[in-house]
């Protein structure tokens, strides 16, 4: 296949052992852009996988979930990190995840989004609600809200989801929209002509890895939901994040939400297994998170725009929540190679 083409080097999306195999053959400079099959002798460039996962958990479980799941594939490198990482958020918060693997090496394709799957929905239908579902890819997502409507489930007060890849077309299309974790599409495909041209011109063979940060959770309606049947601490919680730039303190949230402290404390601890100062805390921390990774600022700078007196609180408080400072964070996720 790839030996008709008479190129000096490729970008390729290897999904299959047959391509790559293929692209071996040819001798010439090749990097991969497939996070499908691992342990292939090729340069790459790919999306940080495991971070999707953690990216996904976390947005889940701030939206109250205490049950979640996972949609993937057994035997692709990207569904199983996308897996761990989604995973070991849960078991950080004590909270199970249930998973359903497709066992087979074929992605669907769009033209299939509505091909029956009985294993799927009937596992669909098994499980406790409300649930917070990662699917490990867009397409999964927009059947998962397919088979929902088929059940009578309410997305997202039954069932939360998010996928991955955030493509627009398939979003919009589903009912209701879906939520979907955003990777790097354009600076994969600069990173990876960047990278093949070091290798045409080098003429090195060695080979490397370049793993990019995920953009964050495009949040939309299948998941823009806060499963807390506590109206006021919902509101608490909507207050919080919608001020997480602020150097917002509780006093802040009880005066927009009129309670004693000592009763929305209680009913804080119920729902969400923590304090109103922890979920302030959290609320900063993300924000301080989504600037480390999508700009150049200074420490101090982010530490003004995310709510914090200063890079010092900002450092103690990310790497109390995060088990990394906010340094390391930045330079392990803006650019990993």
């Amino acid at each position: 296949m790839a030996t008709s083409l008479g190129c000096d080097g490729y970008i390729a999306h290897i999904f299959e052992q047959s391509l790559a195999n293929s692209l071996q053959n040819t001798n010439r400079p090749v990097v991969n852009v497939s996070g499908v099959l691992p342990d292939l002798p090729f340069c790459r460039v790919v999306a940080d996988h495991a971070e999707v996962g953690r990216l996904a958990a976390r947005h889940l479980l701030d939206r109250g979930l205490t049950e979640l799941a996972f949609v993937g594939y057994p035997a692709h490198e990207f569904s199983v990190r996308r897996q761990s990482g989604f995973e070991e958020i849960a078991k950080r918060n004590s909270v199970h995840v249930s998973s359903f693997l497709e066992r087979t090496r074929r992605i669907e394709e769009p033209n299939e989004l509505w091909k029956w799957n009985k294993s799927l929905h009937d596992w669909l239908k098994a499980l406790p609600r409300p649930i917070g579902i990662l699917a490990s890819h867009d397409i999964q997502g927009v059947q998962l809200s397919e088979y929902c409507h088929q059940l009578n489930f309410h997305v997202p007060e039954d069932v939360a989801i998010v996928g991955v890849d955030d493509d627009d077309l398939l979003c919009e299309l589903s009912r209701p929209s879906l939520s979907s974790v955003a990777l790097p599409s354009e600076r994969i495909g600069y990173e990876a002509a960047k990278l093949l041209d070091e290798l045409l011109h080098s003429r090195s063979r060695v080979k490397r890895s370049i793993i990019l940060p995920p953009g964050g959770v495009v949040v939309r309606q299948s998941s823009d939901v806060q499963a807390v049947r506590d109206a006021d601490v919902a509101e608490a919680v909507r207050y919080i994040r919608e001020n997480s730039h602020r150097p917002i303190q509780v006093a802040d949230v009880l005066r927009a939400v009129p309670l004693a402290r000592r009763s929305l404390e209680r009913r804080f601890r119920k729902w969400l297994q923590r304090s109103i100062l922890d979920e302030i805390s959290c609320a900063h921390v993300e924000h301080a998170r989504k600037l480390l990774i999508s700009t150049n600022r200074s420490m101090a700078s982010i530490a003004i725009d995310a709510g914090f007196r200063d890079s010092r609180h900002l450092s103690i408080l990310f790497r109390k929540l995060m088990t990394i400072t906010p340094s390391e964070y930045r330079r392990q996720f803006r650019l990993r190679s």
